[in-house]
């Protein structure tokens, strides 16, 4: 009997524990939420043209001058729905957006070379 005791207190505290640490790890994750910056970059893993925002983003130490937030949505479906809204909100068709997509706030850039040119002038002010 006291071993059926020990071993469901034993259960209970392990199950409490990991709890507390999933309720922490939630929490934390909010708070990084509402830390985000203004820009938004969208990319998908193993798209050609994001490569080339991303080269241009690390050969000009862009993430040093300028906080973006980069939401990979090819495999993350809460990232392609963010996605999906920004483009709404600039009058666009989300059932065919692509990217790279840069999000500013209040305005939407796609493609490769746009954002690019989006970046140098953010980054020469």
């Amino acid at each position: 009997m006291k071993k059926k005791t020990i071993i469901s207190m034993v259960l209970f505290i392990i199950f409490f524990i990991f709890s507390i640490i999933i309720l922490i790890k939630n929490n934390n994750q909010k708070i990084n939420d509402s830390i985000t910056s203004d820009i938004i970059l969208f990319y998908g893993d193993g798209c050609p043209h994001c490569l080339i925002v991303e080269d241009y983003i690390n050969d000009n130490n862009v993430l040093d001058k300028i906080n973006i937030t980069q939401k990979e949505v090819y495999y993350d479906e809460l990232n392609a729905q963010a996605l999906r809204e920004k483009a709404s909100l600039c009058n666009l068709d989300t059932n065919s957006i692509g990217v790279p997509f840069l999000w500013d706030s209040s305005n939407c850039y796609i493609g490769d070379q746009e954002i690019i040119n989006f970046l140098k002038s953010k980054i020469s002010q």
